[in-house]
């Protein structure tokens, strides 16, 4: 029976993933505790720190891998600090914390029911509009073309653009009926 190498002993081959995590990882995780409050921010960083090593093309040349990955572990913490500081992540609460008894989106059949009666009714009003009438509309209000990309695109003018808008907006707000 081989037993385990102690701590501070390199695996043999330090670059073989399996092996840096298995050895690093612990070391990595006791790193992030000591500056940091969740455990899982702790495992995050530890995970981002071993995951730079491997993607680093430089990382096979590296003569003290541990010091290597202090350095990249160090680095991170500063951009999680900075990032913290920036987003003001201490005045931060919880959302779960306080959301009880707030409306929810929660799906109920009648509200799909309704969405799809309403959608049903915007395509039949859709429909009823001229080819290229639709054709503009489509193109303004769901690609978010602007009135001078839709006549480039369509080789028209921009006030027939505008004209074919304003017969589409004034034929829904006569014809749909929203719920």
């Amino acid at each position: 029976m081989n037993a385990p190498p102690p701590p501070h002993a390199e695996p043999d081959d330090a670059r073989d993933a399996a092996s840096l995590a298995q050895h690093y990882r612990p070391l990595l995780i006791r790193y992030f505790r000591r500056h940091l409050d969740s455990i899982e921010d702790a495992e995050d960083l530890a995970q981002e720190t071993l995951v730079r090593m491997m993607r680093d093309p430089q990382a096979a040349t590296v003569g003290n891998v541990e010091a290597y990955l202090l350095t990249i572990a160090g680095n991170l913490l500063r951009d999680r600090f900075r990032r913290d500081r920036t987003r003001h992540s201490g005045l931060h609460v919880p959302l779960d914390e306080h959301a009880e008894g707030w409306p929810t989106e929660a799906i109920c059949g009648e509200r799909v029911y309704q969405d799809r009666e309403r959608l049903r009714g915007f395509l039949k009003v859709l429909d009823e509009l001229p080819p290229r009438c639709q054709q503009v509309f489509l193109l303004q209000r769901y690609e978010g073309l602007t009135y001078s990309a839709i006549a480039r695109q369509l080789g028209i003018s921009v006030s027939a653009v505008e004209k074919q808008m304003m017969r589409a907006l004034l034929h829904f707000q006569t014809r749909w009926e929203s719920p």
